[in-house]
């Protein structure tokens, strides 16, 4: 369970553009929810994948996990919206089966590269 929680956190952009990626796969046949789904998911390019900075609301910062959760429920109501609720909850579990099967067999000894050990394997650049 602990390697779960370890890669969850360390690849939390990469399993959200893949659940994304299959919910936008199983909308391919119902073009108004694609509109819908492509507006979410502007939302989902400016406030999380492409955002350097901290968000701030208020003055206050605001952690990516809650802007994750809050980015997801706006997608996942908007879609139901436009009737294709079976849709959305297949590609969820779909998309959570994939990466709960990562999560779980990732191993995570080699998260982390130290600086030596990526000169060892030779990751750095020759070029000084």
């Amino acid at each position: 369970m602990s390697r779960i929680r370890l890669n969850a956190n360390h690849f939390r952009v990469n399993y959200a553009l893949i659940i994304l990626i299959v919910l936008f796969f199983s909308l391919v046949y119902h073009p108004i929810s694609m509109i819908v789904y492509s507006v979410s998911f502007i939302a989902w390019l400016s406030l999380y994948f492409c955002r350097e900075d901290p968000l701030l609301i208020f003055g206050r910062t605001v952690d990516d996990r809650v802007v994750l959760v809050a980015l997801g429920l706006v997608t996942v109501v908007a879609l139901v919206f436009t009737h294709v609720g079976m849709n959305v909850l297949v590609a969820l579990i779909v998309g959570v089966v994939l990466v709960g099967v990562h999560a779980a067999f990732r191993g995570t000894e080699d998260l982390f590269l130290d600086e030596s050990d990526a000169a060892q394997g030779g990751l750095l650049s020759v070029v000084r």
